[in-house]
């Protein structure tokens, strides 16, 4: 009888434990909702540049750094879905491989919004011709800092 009042709490624990568990994304507190009915969260600039710079340069590292757990990414390659960090490091990776980034122009941000988008052109070098797609993505404040939970490049 002790031994199975002892299984069941340790199954219990083992439950509500996050043991095993690779959770990137913290639970909302107080102070993270406060900041959201206030809209005071941070203006992500920092990260757009780095972003920005990523696009330009097709340094996958420098935008993947960004990513979200979950990222939903749509790309002209032909996928679209949601897929894990690792998984979209790698999918934006095949593709710039595919279509080389030569260079980005944004047409469109908002930074100061729940989330903060951006918008614009990237160029991408593709068989000796120029490529042209529409790139859009987009942030979410984690409760420590801005990630990416959107990714378009069609």
């Amino acid at each position: 009888m002790v031994n199975i009042i002892v299984t069941i709490l340790f199954l219990l624990i083992l439950g509500n434990s996050s043991f095993g568990q690779n959770k990137k994304v913290p639970p909302v507190t107080k102070h993270y909702q406060e900041r959201v009915e206030q809209n005071t969260l941070p203006i992500p600039s920092s990260e757009f540049e780095s972003i920005t710079a990523g696009l330009t340069d097709g340094k996958v590292n420098q935008i993947s750094r960004f990513f979200s757990s979950q990222v939903y990414l749509s790309l002209r390659s032909g996928e679209r879905g949601y897929y894990s960090s690792n998984q979209a490091y790698y999918l934006i990776d095949n593709f710039f491989k595919i279509y080389e980034p030569i260079n980005f122009q944004a047409t469109s941000k908002m930074m100061e919004s729940s989330t903060p988008y951006l918008a614009g052109k990237l160029y991408c070098r593709f068989k000796g011709s120029i490529e042209i797609f529409n790139l859009y993505l987009s942030l979410n404040w984690n409760g420590y800092s801005w990630e990416i939970t959107q990714l378009s490049i069609n």
